[in-house]
């Protein structure tokens, strides 16, 4: 029988075979790994996501948008979505006036000749010089009565909110809570409101960035809530 090896010799076999195990750096903490489908996401996004790129289809010739406001309208909105309804071949005429309500629209006479032409859609962008107001529910009627004519016309209706600059008063509930049947698009909500580098110097408008942004979420919105089964809007 051989003596067994001495001690050093085994100790240098071991560490031998331990070195032939693995070549992969040990772990220094747990790895993250995406989430295996979409649904799995559990975490948060600082910045949401931009909306889906949508396409309306090519509608019926004659098939024209109305668009009336307040200054909110000409802060980069129209400008970027007339090229989007063109692509539709969709006319669409602006009708927005600086510094005005929706007290003002309610009894404005050049507003139900444009109704009485019957555009297909009415898009609505009030609310912005009422923010401060201290009794904001004095407006719920003019809201109303505005409504009510453009449902007159049987057109499709959406009333978009501007993107906040700061904390309203509550107006923005009022129009919620008083502009049907119109849908109620809420800008901030499905934009996650506009970056202090998406605004004009006073700090309020959109400027060019923000108001391509603005039009490109609600255009995507739009499309999306379009009735495929109507000839129009």
């Amino acid at each position: 029988m051989r003596p067994p090896p001495p001690e050093s010799l085994l100790a240098a076999l071991a560490l031998l075979a331990c070195a032939c195990e693995t070549s992969a750096p040990a772990a220094t903490g747990p790895v993250d790994r995406a989430p295996p489908a979409a649904r799995d996401w559990t975490g948060s996004h600082e910045t949401p996501p931009p909306p889906p790129v949508s396409e309306a289809p090519a509608l019926p010739k004659g098939t024209w948008a109305l668009h009336v406001g307040d200054s909110f309208v000409h802060a980069s909105l129209w400008q970027n979505l007339r090229p989007r309804f063109d692509a539709t071949g969709t006319g669409y005429v602006v009708e927005a006036t600086t510094a005005t309500y929706t007290t003002t629209w309610a009894s404005d006479p050049d507003l139900e000749k444009w109704l009485n032409r019957r555009p297909s859609l009415v898009l609505v962008t009030l609310g912005a010089n009422e923010v401060d107001m201290p009794v904001p529910a004095e407006h719920a009627l003019a809201v109303e009565q505005l409504v009510r004519k453009i449902a007159e016309t049987s057109a499709a209706c959406v009333w978009i909110t501007p993107p906040m600059w700061k904390k309203d008063s509550g107006i923005l509930q009022v129009i919620h809570d008083h502009s049907a049947p119109c849908l109620f698009f809420d800008s901030d909500a499905v934009m996650g409101g506009l970056r202090d580098d998406e605004r004009q110097r006073d700090r309020i408008h959109p400027n060019e960035r923000g108001g391509a942004r603005w039009a490109e979420s609600f255009w995507g919105w739009l499309v999306d809530h379009r009735d495929p089964a109507g000839p129009g809007w």
